[in-house]
């Protein structure tokens, strides 16, 4: 018996129904400016990487040293990679992964072809990355150190009177050393060479701002493009690795130039909305709610940072495009921004753009995955640009077909 004066709750369905109900929009109508802020800051953050792998163990055999690691992870990936210390240094360069199936049931070995790796084995674990060197001088180009507004570049001359620049323009999170593997396929064909910095890149100490996707970093790799010409170009390439990729069509379409010649797009990071929908499903997101989260992205931005109106995007809805001889190499095993995406782009072109698919290649590791046909493909290309090839000059140019 309830003692006196105390009152019997009243099980009242729906009640609780109208409780829950009223619960479950709150909730529903918070996620949106929850969401957002966490996306932007996830999507724009433009720090090192931060993924680790472990050294299982090390040796040698005929006269040089190995190291050895997880047999299905990502130093399985093909081709030479490089390892950072996680608690830095400089990089241990390492050859094609091997495996040996008679030491410690199955172990895969890569040998080591530059570099001390003894901070890596102190450490036990490091970064691996597709970036075979530092500086220029760790491929065996001459290089001139230069400014352009202010941010450092690096100009790899070409041999001989030469009027083709190429731009190589990195990727977020990353440095002009990204893209050093792929100068020599442009050297090699008498183009000068020019790597510049912008904003977010990480060899400017201290600068490592959130990026804003291309709307304001554009302006950099215009300068850029603008230097080239001051310094004797009259036709410049550009090549663009991930969201680097996205800064050129942008600089394109925000400063069209008739110096253009073309450009070559590598692991291209263009269509946002599809690239973070597709990630946050990998990540066990509902498809619907993740198609619904990019159009959260402006909601709570910090002070500083721009709006980004997806449909000026060119690599979302190209209407504003600028259309110039275009190529696209993309990895089949891209984790983080799907071929599928670079197909699409290239299907729905007016003008044909050629997609040169690498079997089995992560992100941005297209040349580290097959350079032969990173190199051969890179050379037909410029010719078929009328583009001549081993003396630099420039014949008559027209749009390709």
């Amino acid at each position: 018996m309830p003692e006196a004066g105390t009152v019997r709750p009243v099980n009242r369905p729906g009640t609780v129904l109208l409780v829950s109900a009223a619960v479950t929009a709150a909730v529903a109508a918070a996620l949106p400016l929850l969401a957002g802020p966490l996306v932007r800051a996830r999507v724009t953050d433009a720090g090192p990487s931060r993924r680790l792998v472990p050294v299982r163990g090390h040796g040698g055999q005929d006269s040089q040293t190995y190291l050895e690691f997880d047999p299905d992870g990502f130093a399985a990936h093909p081709g030479r990679l490089s390892l950072r210390a996680a608690s830095g240094g400089g990089l241990t360069v390492l050859g094609p992964p091997r495996w040996d199936a008679t030491h410690r049931g199955r172990a895969l070995r890569r040998t080591v072809e530059r570099g001390d790796p003894s901070r890596v084995l102190l450490d036990g674990k490091g970064q691996l990355s597709g970036h075979l060197g530092e500086t220029p001088e760790d491929f065996g180009f001459t290089y001139e150190d230069h400014r352009i507004g202010g941010l450092p570049a690096w100009v790899i001359p070409a041999e001989g009177p030469g009027d083709v620049w190429v731009i190589h323009v990195h990727g977020l999170g990353s440095s002009r050393s990204q893209c050093l593997r792929g100068v020599a396929a442009f050297s090699r064909l008498g183009f000068t060479s020019l790597l510049p910095s912008y904003r977010t890149s990480l060899d400017l100490p201290g600068r490592q701002h959130r990026s804003h996707l291309g709307v304001s970093e554009w302006a950099e790799i215009d300068a850029a493009r603008r230097y080239a010409l001051s310094r004797g170009a009259r036709k410049v390439l550009f090549v663009g690795w991930s969201l680097g990729a996205s800064i050129v069509l942008r600089t394109l379409q925000q400063a069209p130039d008739p110096s253009t010649a073309g450009a070559l797009l590598v692991s291209p990071a263009l269509d946002w909305p599809a690239i973070i929908s597709a990630q946050l499903q990998k990540a066990g997101c509902p498809a619907f709610a993740a198609r619904r989260v990019p159009s959260t992205f402006n909601l709570l931005r910090r002070k500083g940072e721009p709006v980004v109106r997806w449909k000026e995007m060119p690599g979302c809805f190209m209407q504003n495009y600028s259309p110039v001889p275009t190529m696209i190499f993309h990895g089949s095993g891209d984790q983080s921004v799907p071929v599928e995406l670079s197909r699409q782009f290239a299907s729905r072109q007016q003008d044909p753009v050629p997609l040169v698919e690498f079997a089995g290649a992560h992100h941005t590791l297209e040349w580290n995955s097959a350079p032969a046909l990173w190199d051969q493909t890179v050379t037909a290309w410029c010719r078929s640009l009328g583009l001549d090839a081993g003396k630099g000059s420039i014949q008559e140019f027209s749009e390709a077909k």
